[in-house]
């Protein structure tokens, strides 16, 4: 099966100059039919990833803002800091084995899954659901033997066969910087067809056809929070933090305004004439601002008597401090931490009182379960994505060996590092694990790399203690029998 560079000619370059290939009518309807599902979504994903971006459209209720002041820029990262406190428990580590890995550990390494997969799932918990493609790369141009790539999915989508749990149908897109669809490729289970634009018909035509006849869609899914009744996935960007964001920035936008009247309060004057401050019937509305902004900001307002010799009463009006507003912003971040488990204090609001270690743990309890359902459910889609790199590899997967495949994760919890190391220290004191053991490792938390210099240190070790062993063994030897034959050996005599 030919990776995206090798269908179009390398590095993404349309090969125009191939003949234009057709597709019969079943591709034709699947083809219109993951576009339709692309274009359905879109709208829905646009909105999400602004939310996340904190670059929402916050609609104002019109009236007690004033008009000049509802185009303000007030943002909160609410939404964004939902999802990343979420995404950063989900430590894809790779893939693991109870015997071989079959060189799925050089895929992980080779396609840096390890970064790579964070994207996914970032735009998984996003926009409620991710994709990734599988094929062989273009080694000339420095791909990877076997190329993994994570797809978006305001440009990618796929038809899903219940039943199996996997894909029977998938399109990827690539856009230029205008948004326009550039190229296509069309994953079938025997087939993935390309696209390109053709720059005369300003269409996209069918220009390379690979029939691998591998059986399976060379492209699988992540998806969050599914349930029977909505196999799309939903975004942890919902309905009530959308609100509860929204209402915050509302909130945020009065205290806004009335910090500036907080800081230069308005003023009155009974018995005064308007001319006294520099106003008059022909003042502009400039000249009038700029005399309230003088009257106001002036350290001294000097008003003289009025032609009945009475002097004019001045004062002000007292402005109510922000705290209303601030309680109010602290009630929608609690409302948003029932609704998205997180908390409390991840919002930006913290007690006088330091929280110990339990209450901490107690806290994050929900969140660390919300992490370890999405390492269950991505966890599949990787799983798939390893089959798919193997069948990409070799054409064919021993079904028997991958059953014995699973998906390594980080611990989602945040215990710390003497705990971790107090607890492992009585798991192989019980011997429950090996002190050498990958497990043991792992749980560690150690690095795949920092394993293996773990393991190349000990086997240069055992080989510098190996004479002096022998030696202290050799000295310790009491059978009659085995003295014998090695004083016959010594004397050159056959055993």
């Amino acid at each position: 099966m030919k990776g995206f560079s090798q269908l179009f000619g390398g590095r993404g370059i349309p090969a125009l100059s191939l003949r234009t290939l057709t597709l019969n009518d079943d591709e034709e309807r699947l083809v219109g039919q993951q576009r339709a599902q692309i274009r359905k979504f879109a709208a829905k994903n646009a909105i999400k990833n602004a939310f996340y971006e904190g670059k929402q459209k916050t609609r104002q209720l019109d009236i007690a803002v004033p008009p000049g002041l509802q185009d303000l820029a007030v943002s909160m990262g609410w939404p964004g800091t939902a999802v990343d406190v979420l995404e950063e428990r989900l430590d894809f580590l790779g893939w693991t084995s109870v015997q071989d890995l079959m060189g799925l550990d050089d895929v992980f390494r080779e396609n840096s899954l390890g970064v790579e997969a964070g994207r996914g799932h970032l735009d998984a918990l996003i926009t409620g659901t991710d994709f990734v493609t599988v094929g062989r790369g273009d080694t000339n141009y420095g791909e990877p033997d076997v190329l993994v790539t994570v797809e978006s999915a305001s440009s990618a989508t796929t038809l899903r066969n219940y039943r199996a749990r996997r894909s029977e149908a998938g399109l990827s897109q690539t856009r230029n910087e205008f948004g326009a669809v550039e190229m296509e490729t069309l994953y079938l289970p025997n087939s993935t067809i390309g696209f390109a634009r053709n720059e005369r018909t300003k269409k996209l035509e069918v220009i390379s056809r690979d029939d691998h006849n591998a059986g399976r869609v060379f492209m699988a899914r992540l998806v969050n929070r599914d349930r029977a009744s909505d196999l799309d996935g939903r975004s942890e960007i919902t309905r009530p933090v959308m609100y509860y964001t929204d209402a915050a920035i509302r909130t945020m936008l009065g205290m806004e305004i009335n910090r500036e009247f907080y800081t230069a309060p308005s003023r009155y004057a009974l018995g005064a004439d308007p001319e006294q401050f520099g106003v008059n019937e022909d003042s502009t509305e400039a000249e009038k601002r700029q005399a309230g902004w003088k009257a106001a900001m002036g350290r001294f307002n000097v008003i003289p008597r009025t032609e009945d010799g009475l002097a004019p009463t001045v004062g002000e009006f007292h402005p109510a401090p922000p705290t209303p507003y601030i309680d109010q912003v602290k009630m929608y971040s609690q409302l948003l931490s029932a609704e998205t488990g997180i908390p409390s204090t991840y919002l930006g609001f913290f007690t006088d009182n330091p929280a110990s270690a339990d209450s901490i743990r107690q806290a994050e309890y929900r969140l660390v379960k919300r992490a370890e359902r999405r390492q269950g459910t991505f966890g599949q889609g990787w799983r798939e994505i390893a089959y798919l790199s193997l069948l990409a590899r070799d054409g064919k997967v021993d079904a028997d060996a991958f059953r014995k495949i699973g998906v390594r994760w980080r611990d989602a919890s945040t215990p710390t590092r003497a705990a971790t190391a107090d607890a492992g220290q009585k798991l192989v004191g019980s011997g429950i694990l090996r002190p050498d053991s990958p497990v043991t490792y792992d749980y560690m938390g150690f690095s795949e790399q920092d394993q293996q210099r773990l393991a190349e240190e000990k086997r240069l070790s055992m080989a510098a203690e190996l004479p002096d062993l022998l030696r202290k063994a050799a000295g310790q030897v009491s059978n009659p029998q085995v003295i014998d034959l090695s004083s016959r050996r010594n004397g050159n005599e056959p055993a």
